[in-house]
């Protein structure tokens, strides 16, 4: 049975996903203090961030990203934009669904070019520091509707504004404003921002706001296209450091799980090029072929990158990437990476790639384990794959479809 007729069978009071609880009525219940504000025209609140459509581009829906407040919600505003925060809390799959539910997208439709007063306050807020009161004006009616994507984190109710007023100073730290300001391309603005401490999240949301680029290129990036983005554009400022480095000494396995999703990193001695694994078992997002074997997808690059989309795999390749990126950067080492992802049954509500990027970057946090050879190395990990007791899945699995695992390298005959 699919995942959406298993919802409809269940109406969350029979848990028949598993769950100790249903994530769809966590995020259902906040209808109610959507409600309170559903019949008025004006909202006052705190915008942690802003959010840019892409749907009619280059003519997009863009507003900021608003916090209905309130005791009963338990929620500090400042919270909803720090997935890293997420991942360390240990938030369940209820919680993030729950607080991010409480957001309040304000649209009005803007070309990406525009230069208009709503757009430079909305740079303004994407570059502050926490989170800005803003007082809002509707064209109509509050549209709650929860949505889910397989790139971004999910959101609660969406409305047309009208008008928007900033009513106090945006806290912008005067280094990010001096690289804003300086005539650097998207690009090189966003490797600064970067260097200078602050996460991809917060990257891809200046980079979204249309506030990076040469004063007569500055436009709007949709906020999907602008995670894989910068993704990319921190992956490749990294990597071309990395390929510099000496290779690892030996091969490693780094693992760690979060919400049904299972990693294992392989390092082996060799200059750098990355496979990445998606294994996709029935019953999990985009897999509702109950009974049958897990969807293996893969992809590849080689020492001297990639020049299409990895289209298989879409953004997750990419938040995985740069996250190993980040690890061998800060070891000082190239090597060849192959990383296995397990996607099992319980995760079947999509809630954005920052889960990917999280899970491995706490994968080497974690210690590791050291193999002499790449025999050893994969034995290890053959053991490690959370369902091959099952016999639904092997490393004959990944060997079968892998450019990297099947090669033959120097140490091998050593």
């Amino acid at each position: 049975m699919s995942m959406p007729r298993l919802c409809i069978v269940c109406k969350g009071s029979r848990l028949l996903c598993g769950r100790n609880t249903c994530p769809l009525l966590a995020a259902l219940n906040k209808r109610s203090e959507f409600d309170k504000i559903t019949n008025t025209k004006d909202f006052f609140g705190p915008s942690t961030s802003v959010f840019v459509g892409r749907r009619g581009y280059p003519r997009v829906g863009v507003g900021p990203m608003t916090v209905i407040e309130g005791e009963e919600l338990g929620v500090e505003p400042g919270r909803m934009e720090e997935p890293s925060e997420w991942f360390a809390q240990g938030l369940d799959m209820e919680e993030i669904i729950g607080m991010r539910s409480s957001m309040l997208r304000a649209k009005k439709s803007e070309n990406i070019t525009s230069r208009s007063k709503f757009l430079s306050d909305m740079s303004e807020i994407a570059m502050a520091e926490h989170p800005t009161e803003v007082e809002l004006s509707f064209e109509n009616k509050l549209s709650f509707k929860i949505s889910f994507s397989d790139i971004i984190q999910p959101m609660g109710a969406s409305v047309n504004v009208e008008k928007m007023k900033v009513t106090e100073n945006p806290k912008i730290p005067k280094k990010v404003e001096s690289i804003v300001s300086d005539e650097l391309r998207a690009e090189e603005a966003a490797k600064a921002l970067y260097d200078l401490g602050l996460d991809v999240y917060k990257v891809s949301v200046i980079l979204s706001s249309g506030a990076l680029g040469l004063n007569s290129d500055k436009k709007m990036v949709p906020t999907r296209w602008s995670i894989t983005a910068t993704d990319d554009i921190i992956f490749r400022r990294l990597a071309s450091q990395v390929k510099e480095y000496p290779p690892v000494d030996s091969f490693y396995v780094y693992e760690s799980s979060y919400m049904d999703n299972h990693f294992q990193i392989l390092l082996m001695p060799s200059l750098f090029e990355y496979e990445n694994f998606e294994a996709w078992f029935p019953g999990s997002v985009w897999n509702d072929a109950l009974g049958q074997r897990p969807v293996v997808l893969e992809e590849y690059e080689g020492f001297k990158g990639r020049k299409r989309y990895a289209a298989e795999e879409g953004g997750g390749y990419y938040a995985a990437r740069l996250a190993v990126a980040e690890a061998l950067h800060k070891m000082k080492r190239q090597a060849g990476v192959v990383v296995f992802r397990e996607i099992h049954p319980r995760y079947f509500i999509p809630l954005g790639v920052w889960l990917v990027r999280e899970t491995v970057r706490d994968a080497f946090r974690k210690g590791c384990e050291k193999f002499e050879t790449q025999k050893e190395a994969l034995e290890y990990i053959n053991s490690g794959l959370q369902s091959k007791h099952e016999g639904k899945l092997g490393l004959k699995d990944f060997e079968a479809r892998s450019v990297m695992l099947r090669q033959k390298r120097l140490v091998d005959f050593c």
